[in-house]
């Protein structure tokens, strides 16, 4: 049976309140992200095969990205999980920040906690998860916003959760 490893990722709201985003959990060679907001069945994974896809429950998600431009199911393949040598991300969700109390499901304890108390109620609070190499350099930015809190879990492989802020 494959190890498994779970980070729950929480937010503190600027009323001070505690709610979850999502799990991340790793099982052998595989990562998933749990979501608990808006479709609880929601998920997507990145596996040890390189395939990277987004199911609700069993079923893929279809989107228009492909280049026939028709409804395909949302999978994607990129380099295996285990023979990732940098940083790949797989997984991005944000909220504005005045929601977050009233569109996330309240939360106890958490192994990663973003502090959103003194962020204005305007800005969109984004996580992104990723599978990262060991030595694999923190980052400061995601694509020009501020990463305000990052969390690394896993033994034999590694997920990477950042939190960014994005402002208009």
């Amino acid at each position: 049976m494959a190890s498994k490893e779970i980070c729950v990722v929480g937010i503190k709201v600027p009323n001070g309140s505690m709610v979850k985003t999502f799990d991340v959990c790793i099982k052998g060679e595989d990562v998933y992200n749990y979501s608990d907001s808006g479709v609880a069945t929601a998920h997507g994974s990145y596996h040890a095969s390189g395939q990277q896809h987004t199911k609700i429950g069993r079923k893929y998600v279809d989107w228009t990205g492909e280049p026939t431009g028709d409804m395909e199911p949302t999978k994607i393949f990129r380099e295996p999980t285990g023979m990732v040598s940098g940083r790949n991300d797989f997984w991005t969700i944000g909220w504005e920040v005045s929601k977050l109390g009233t569109i996330l499901p309240p939360l106890d304890n958490a192994d990663m906690v973003v502090d959103a108390r003194a962020l204005r109620g305007d800005i969109i609070l984004g996580l992104k998860v990723s599978v990262v190499a060991s030595g694999t350099k923190d980052k400061a930015s995601i694509v020009g916003y501020p990463v305000i809190a990052s969390h690394r879990f896993g033994k034999s492989l590694c997920a990477e959760v950042l939190a960014f802020t994005v402002t208009g």
